[in-house]
């Protein structure tokens, strides 16, 4: 059973996405799914195709969402091995800010639960109105979502919140509600364009929403895949750790939220 998920955004230093890519598709999330509390992972990259216009300073090139079933667990299991021969990090990855939180699903609707999920994401990302938090959550749950979840080409739709319990970093996120989108249509991202029912929703606090399309990057990949590997998967990890060599973090362990 799920307990959270993790939305992870990540960016390269300029030139090194290539490197960021490669020790993330097939050391990192291998290393990631062999700790406790973790179910599966996927990452997506960043779509030309935005159903609005984005901020310059979003320059987050790929998102990964992890099935969680144990975020305190998975998060102390982080602290535990960031930064050691457990969970090497690259030093392609632009650490500078993070944006790597739990969110915790509050409705979920899955249209076609025996179709594969073979596309992309519409990740939504918003905040209430101060003060209308059970009103916007209501109104998410019970009108906007089983409206939303009817639009061509979506697979599965998700609400989910923030919560500071068994967070890895110290911080709070910018947007405390997400909204996820399993889209097997490349054209789905267009239902969203400038999103005019989330923005114009009176309990939305219309200057927080961003919607943001990803495209498939990498199959989901499950903990008993990474427990029970095929040789092509141990080769592809074991050539990704022969390139990325000792081109790895020394610091930054300090970041995370250890207790």
């Amino acid at each position: 059973m799920i307990e959270a998920v993790l939305v992870v955004l990540t960016k390269a230093h300029p030139g090194r996405e290539d490197d960021l890519d490669d020790w993330y598709s097939n050391i990192h999330v291998r290393d990631a799914l062999r700790f406790r509390g973790s179910i599966a992972a996927q990452r997506f990259s960043r779509s030309a195709h935005q159903p609005m216009d984005l901020p310059e300073a979003f320059d987050w090139q790929c998102l990964a969402l992890y099935d969680v079933f144990d975020a305190e667990r998975f998060s102390r299991e982080h602290w535990d091995n960031a930064l050691t021969s457990r969970m090497m990090v690259t030093n392609a990855i632009d650490d500078s800010v993070l944006e790597d939180y739990h969110y915790y699903p509050l409705a979920f609707r899955d249209n076609d639960p025996e179709t594969p999920h073979i596309g992309g994401i519409v990740l939504e990302q918003m905040n209430a109105v101060p003060g209308q938090e059970q009103e916007f959550r209501e109104w998410y749950t019970d009108s906007y979502l089983p409206q939303a979840a009817r639009r061509p080409g979506i697979q599965s739709a998700g609400f989910a919140m923030f919560r500071t319990y068994g967070q890895m970093i110290p911080t709070t996120p910018s947007h405390n509600y997400v909204g996820i989108y399993k889209v097997n249509d490349a054209n789905a991202w267009r239902a969203w364009q400038d999103a005019p029912l989330l923005a114009d929703a009176p309990n939305v606090e219309k200057a927080s929403v961003r919607v943001t399309h990803w495209e498939h990057l990498t199959d989901k990949l499950t903990k008993d895949a990474v427990q029970n590997p095929t040789s092509e998967g141990l080769a592809a990890e074991e050539q990704a750790r022969l390139r990325m060599g000792d081109k790895v973090l020394t610091g930054g362990a300090e970041k995370l939220g250890a207790a």
